[in-house]
């Protein structure tokens, strides 16, 4: 392993193999997620995808202060543990629309933050949609098929918006500057 030192560690006798696991990829994987959309204290966030990374990114939206969690999921296992972790609302993508829902339950505002953890290629459209002006996108969902995702035209304020890589090949920050 490249650089054991730095990114092994003993682990103790209360800490099993499986629970070891969630701390080596879940976790940091969802708390990056939230790191990425730099949620802080009091912003709206919205969560697609209450998988287990989605799971953490909502716990650690949590832990940053966020005063809404707005969590996109179906499975009911999912939802209760998004609800223990901090998610005050829920977006079920069976009923429609995910922009939709979200712009009804925010009264049309939108949200400050979108995590994406989840969905298809198909989904940086939605998290376009319905971030505000000066919103932050912060993707660590996996984009494994295709060559392009969608970017609408007009809700990116017709291109005046910046896209940030991070510094982890497969994470992407997108800023909404502007938005018509």
């Amino acid at each position: 392993m490249n650089d054991a030192d730095g990114n092994l560690a003993h682990l103790p006798d209360s800490i099993s193999p499986e629970e070891a696991c969630m701390l080596s990829d879940m976790v940091p994987t969802g708390f990056h997620g939230v790191e990425l959309a730099d949620v802080k204290f009091g912003d709206t966030v919205l969560v697609i995808g209450i998988g287990p990374v989605g799971l953490m990114a909502v716990a650690g939206t949590s832990l940053r202060g966020a005063a809404r969690i707005i969590a996109v999921g179906t499975r009911p296992n999912c939802i209760e543990a998004a609800k223990a972790y901090g998610a005050s609302d829920f977006v079920n993508y069976k009923d429609g629309d995910i922009a939709e829902q979200v712009m009804e339950l925010t009264n049309g505002k939108g949200v400050d933050k979108v995590i994406v953890a989840g969905g298809n290629n198909d989904t940086f459209e939605t998290a376009v949609k319905v971030v505000k002006p000066g919103g932050t996108i912060g993707n660590v969902k996996y984009l494994g098929e295709g060559t392009y995702i969608q970017i609408p035209r007009l809700e990116w304020g017709v291109g005046m918006g910046v896209i940030r890589r991070s510094s982890v090949a497969s994470c992407l920050v997108v800023e909404l500057v502007w938005k018509n």
